[in-house]
């Protein structure tokens, strides 16, 4: 029961040492080395670890392993061409995209779900309609517009915890409503 006196020591060792590295990429390239060279039964570290080149490249004059990182494909987006962004009897996306001016690509993120959402009724927004919103406004879609509208989640706005059904949250009403078009500073 409990850890032996040499695991013990082992982890204080082992801590000791990471503590002096700089940086958590030389810790990640010591762990990966060190689970290459040791292993074990701890199948969630080994999914998750890159794999090691067999090139060793020398950092602050020590041999390490260089690491792989594994290339991320890229989404490809196709626009919603069911969706209609120039509603009869309502303002255009493009309208109302100027109207609000929002000054970068999070608040467009959300200028995008709000116009969705309230000026033509959308009941689930998803990545594509906004994709289909940027693109019918003519803005530039960055490159990695699932992970833009997160970040417009974490600053409060948007509720993107399903991308599927992206919301609205009240502090991103706050910003269509009372905070854009931004005053000019005087």
């Amino acid at each position: 029961m409990g850890l032996h006196m040499d695991e013990i020591s082992a982890i204080k060792a082992v801590s000791d040492v990471f503590e002096k590295l700089q940086t958590p990429e030389e810790r990640t390239r010591v762990l990966t080395w060190a689970y290459s060279k040791f292993g074990g039964p701890n199948t969630a570290l080994r999914t998750s670890a890159p794999e090691i080149n067999s090139s060793i490249q020398p950092v602050n004059g020590k041999s390490v392993p260089k690491a792989k990182t594994a290339k991320k494909s890229k989404a490809v987006i196709a626009m919603d061409k069911g969706l209609n962004l120039t509603p009869q009897g309502k303002q255009s996306a493009a309208q109302f995209a100027i109207a609000k001016a929002p000054s970068n690509v999070r608040e467009k993120c959300v200028v995008a779900v709000f116009y969705l959402r309230d000026v033509i009724g959308l009941e689930k927004i998803n990545v594509i309609a906004v994709f289909t919103f940027f693109k019918t406004v003519q803005w530039p879609t960055p490159a990695d517009l699932k992970n833009t509208l997160q970040q417009a989640g974490s600053a409060g706005w948007l509720d993107t915890a399903d991308s599927d059904d992206i919301k609205l949250a009240s502090l991103g009403e706050n910003l269509i409503d009372h905070d854009l078009p931004r005053k000019p500073k005087s």
